[in-house]
């Protein structure tokens, strides 16, 4: 089963070849400052739920690719994200991916963002994209456009590579993005 979620979390094994030693990458989210024991007791709750706004963390997986990148790479964002732009833009659906989305519909349903991206068809016999059909994610492909924007400023200001990749981590995790 191989998905990496970019709102999710990211592992990942690493050689170096410099040092011959292998790396491992936890990319896990983190909680926000308000998520707090006395914060979840207020609305009820024992513990943080398990689905859901109140059950997320920050998304991971954007600081773990960046930092590997930046650390152990030789591209740049802009040259590693282009494919997943590409895909964000419009790709046919694959039949899994379309059915498992019809499968969960009624988690889907419970938050309406989520609904907005993956419910092509509302109130349709099949209200998931249909196997095949050009599926858009445009948000996704603005974060992605606005990170490696954030990377070509850095870049044009003259800084290292490593430096510029770490100018787009920040624009996701401390600018407009967060």
């Amino acid at each position: 089963w191989a998905v990496l979620s970019w709102g999710g979390e990211t592992q990942a094994i690493i050689y170096n070849p410099k040092t011959k030693k292998i790396i491992s990458i936890d990319a896990l989210g983190f909680a926000p400052g308000a998520a707090t024991v006395a914060y979840y007791k207020s609305r009820g709750y024992y513990f943080p739920p398990e689905y859901g706004p109140l059950a997320a963390v920050t998304p991971g997986t954007p600081g773990g690719l960046c930092y590997m990148l930046a650390e152990y790479g030789t591209m740049s964002l802009k040259q590693v994200l282009a494919p997943a732009m590409q895909l964000a833009a419009g790709y046919p659906i694959e039949a899994m991916a379309a059915n498992n989305i019809q499968k969960n519909l009624s988690w889907i349903k419970q938050w309406p963002y989520s609904s907005k991206v993956f419910i092509t068809h509302p109130g349709e016999k099949r209200e998931a994209p249909e196997p095949g059909e050009i599926f858009v994610q445009k948000d996704l492909l603005a974060t992605l456009t606005k990170m490696v924007e954030a990377e070509d400023q850095a870049l044009k200001q003259k800084k290292s590579r490593k430096e510029a990749i770490y100018a787009a981590y920040d624009r996701f995790y401390k600018g407009d993005i967060a």
